[in-house]
Parts: structure tokens; sequence; C-alpha cells
């Protein structure tokens, strides 16, 4: 398997002060520089962040896959992004009696308006590597057809398998309720300028109390306090008490702009809140989370992300106790991860020689 670096920003995730203050520096240097280089990168029709630190491992990346190639025996390449790093040197690397190339996009970069200002430059890099590959994972159907619908020629190489949850959360559901207290509203994660608090901000009343795990972005941070309301901030922390908070909280909360690829991308936190039986509030554009949520009849806490009083709606719904069951355990089967892992050596399998 073929993966780019771990990202500097991955230090956002850890529990030590000294490296989370890194890394907000680091965030904070090339949002300086991404703004610079803004316009250079817009007459190319893409933004700064389709191109990261990581671009410039794809040459050595090449190198490195040739000389395992040569070194070992492989039956298959699995090469996984964004980053799209490690995509175009799994590509690069190609060569006549090669192993199969397996593309999994664990976001749509090409298409993807976190990356893509509609110029043809990801596209076209998008198109040659997918060309090279004998099959293309994406994360959700939405993913899955718009690959199809900007490759209509690859279009039988492409299948979805999803994120999913760890089985055990199945047996961790809570049936506690919110009696006497306010509704405790939990984000886990984070949350950067695409995924914005300040329509939900707005609608909030007395009733709930939103609590945010996880990194919380400098201009989420201002729209917090520029509200004035009281909203907790608690510091990134592990998974298992990532998972524990989780389980505690009332209800749980998606935020997902159009900007942040709403359209395609489902928010995996999505599946370990489902898998804990708890509401899950989605603020998006209507995209791929909504429509997960819509399939497995758990969206009754759904709203448009820019629209107040639909958001308002949602929460009196929590308030007054107007929510539907948890989702049943066996419709949620088809996403645990030991099934999804099945189903990638299923298809690497498959393509062996």
């Amino acid at each position: 398997m073929l993966a780019a670096r771990s990202r500097a920003s991955a230090g956002e995730f850890s529990q030590e002060e000294s490296e989370r203050m890194r890394t907000a520096l680091r965030a904070q240097v090339m949002s300086r520089i991404g703004k610079i280089a803004s316009p250079a990168f817009a007459l190319a029709g893409i933004r700064p962040e389709a191109m990261p630190l990581s671009t410039v491992w794809i040459a050595r990346a090449a190198v490195q896959v040739r000389r395992r190639l040569d070194s070992s025996c492989y039956d298959a390449v699995l090469a996984t992004g964004p980053p799209f790093a490690a995509l175009m040197g799994a590509r690069m690397a190609d060569r006549r009696g090669a192993p199969p190339l397996v593309v999994e996009l664990r976001d749509l970069w090409a298409g993807n308006p976190s990356f893509d200002r509609g110029g043809r430059v990801l596209s076209s890099l998008e198109s040659w590597v997918l060309r090279g590959s004998e099959a293309v994972v994406a994360m959700s159907p939405e993913a899955t057809e718009d690959l199809r619908s900007r490759h209509p020629a690859l279009s039988d190489r492409m299948l979805e398998i999803p994120n999913g949850f760890e089985p055990e959360l199945l047996a961790r559901r809570s049936t506690e309720t919110a009696v006497g207290r306010p509704i405790e509203i939990l984000h886990s994660g984070t949350l950067t300028v695409d995924r914005p608090l300040s329509p939900l901000l707005r609608a909030l009343s007395g009733d709930f109390r939103l609590v945010l795990h996880g990194h919380v972005a400098p201009e989420i941070r201002r729209e917090i306090e520029q509200s004035g309301r009281p909203v907790e901030i608690v510091a990134p922390s592990a998974w298992e008490d990532a998972v524990s908070r989780i389980a505690e909280a009332d209800v749980t909360l998606v935020t997902q702009a159009r900007s942040a690829g709403d359209a395609t991308a489902v928010a995996a936190k999505v599946y370990e809140y489902l898998a804990l039986g708890k509401p899950v509030l989605c603020l998006s554009h209507g995209g791929a989370t909504e429509a997960l949520l819509r399939r497995l009849g758990a969206d009754q806490l759904c709203a448009r992300l820019d629209d107040e009083p639909s958001i308002r709606t949602v929460l009196e719904r929590a308030r007054d106790g107007e929510l539907q069951p948890a989702v049943p355990p066996r419709r949620l089967q088809p996403y645990a991860r030991p099934r999804l892992a099945k189903r990638l050596v299923e298809l690497l399998d498959s393509l062996a020689r």
C-alpha cells in the first residue's frame, strides 16, 4: 500500500500541547502563503490546497515503488489519497509487467471545491492516473457517480467501499436522555472554515449546550466569540475518549458546506455517531451525508447550513423529543469495518496475477 507521509497538520489531533501549538503556527503560516499564492493558482483553475507540500514527494515515491517492485514479488499496488501524491507516485512507477494498480480516493480531488476551481489541470492529472489503474475505489455513491460522469470510458472500473465503524461501538449504545438539563450537542473532530457554526449559534437557545471536541480553527473560534454563546471547547484526545464522549452526548453534529465537498463526501464521523445510536444534527447543503442519513431513516435532524429557520425547526424537534429510534444494528452492518476490509481484500484478490 502506498500513501503520502502523514501530514504535519495531523498534529492537531495530538494530545501534546507543544505539538498542537506547532501545528497551529504552521497552519497560520501556510494560510498566509496560500493567500499570497492564490491568484497564481487561480489562473490554473485550482486552489493552493490542491498542491500541498507532499507534492514534492511524488518523484521520490515513484523511485521507491519501482525499487520495491524490482526487489520483491507483489500481487497489486494500492495507492490512497488525497493527498494525491501517492497516486501520482504509483502511476509514475508503472511499467510493463507491473502488478495492477488500485486507486482509492478517500475524498475527491478533481471536481472537489476544496481543491478545484473548475480548471482542467486536476481533471487531466486524475484522468492520467485512473487510466493506469485496474480499479478505482470511492467512498460514497455520489463520489462514484461523479467519477463515472467525468470518466465515462472508465466507469466499469469504479466501485464504492465506504468508510465505516468498529463493530464494538454497537454494544456501547446508551439509552440515557436529557432530563432537567440542557440537551448536549457534540461535534467530534476538526472544525474548519468550510464547516461553519454561525447559523447554528444564532439558532441555539438555552435548551441546548454545544460542545466541540477536537481541533477548532481560528475562524470558527472567532465565530463563537462574536456570537456570545457559551460553547465548551475540549482539546483533541485519543479515540477511546472521543467515543466515550459521543456515547454520552444527546445529539451529535455534522456541519459541512458545499465548499468542503458536501456533494460527494460523507463525514466519516457519522458512522460512529450512528453506531453509538445517536441522533445526527446534519447541517449541510443537502449532499452525500444527508443522502446517507436519508437512506438509513436517520434524517430527522437534517437542515440547510445557511437556512436558520430550518435549523430552528430541527432543534425544536430535538428539544421536544420528536426523534426516531436509533438505526437498528442490522441496517448498519454493511458499514462495519471488518466487512468493508473483506470487500477490499476480495477486490485485490480478484486482480492478483
